[in-house]
């Protein structure tokens, strides 16, 4: 009976502890070592690991220091870049940082919150700004040759499925708008009555960060 109740106990324990761990692997491109990662990730991430084998981790890591001198200076400027994939290969999270303990929280956030985020449809915003000179005179020339009027298109809301649910997202950023994003499939963090999305940009392949709100249902 005792030895029954042992592995009873075992099998509710054992389900529950590995739904909750998960491991990392570097890349071979990586030049961060594995213990400066390690030890970040036990005091910032506790429920995940370094594992040696990719193809048995939830996640790769790809951790890159670089180091650029400015000017004349003497003391040069270390920073540290942090892109978190998926086991397809599908990037979750990138982050650019001159700390390593910084960027390894906002990866140990983006695996704790992360959700799917499935961009069904968009609405996007015009506008056009004049910035073009007034009056006559060759400062009035100058400037028009150099500025003009420029447009400028973001998304303002979109429709999105996440976790099953269709739910309408306003963009949150007011000031600057949301960088314009097609139909597809993409990584973003829930954080109360909003979402971040993470998007990388054709071409450039740099990497975005749009905020929204959840606005309501379609």
């Amino acid at each position: 009976m005792t030895s029954l109740m042992c592995l009873l106990l075992l099998s509710t324990r054992l389900p529950s502890a590995q739904d909750t761990h998960k491991s990392i692997s570097l890349t071979d491109k990586s030049n961060v070592s594995s213990q400066d990662i390690s030890k970040l990730l036990r005091k910032v991430c506790p429920d995940v690991g370094i594992a040696s084998d990719a193809a048995k981790s939830d996640y790769t890591l790809e951790a890159i220091e670089t180091t650029i001198r400015q000017g004349l200076r003497i003391i040069p400027e270390h920073g540290v870049s942090l892109t978190l994939f998926n086991r397809t290969g599908k990037a979750v999270r990138s982050t650019s940082t001159s700390s390593l303990s910084d960027g390894m929280k906002d990866i140990c956030k983006a695996i704790k919150t992360s959700v799917m985020v499935e961009v069904v449809d968009t609405q996007n915003l015009t506008q056009s700004t004049d910035a073009r000179g007034e009056g006559p005179g060759a400062a009035a020339l100058i400037v028009n040759g150099a500025t003009g009027r420029r447009t400028h298109t973001d998304a303002s809301t979109i429709y999105v499925i996440v976790n099953g649910e269709h739910a309408l997202l306003d963009c949150y950023e007011r000031r600057t708008g949301c960088t314009t994003i097609g139909p597809g499939n993409y990584y973003g963090e829930q954080d109360g009555d909003g979402i971040w999305v993470n998007c990388q940009m054709p071409v450039t392949h740099k990497w975005i960060r749009n905020h929204y709100k959840i606005a309501g249902s379609w």
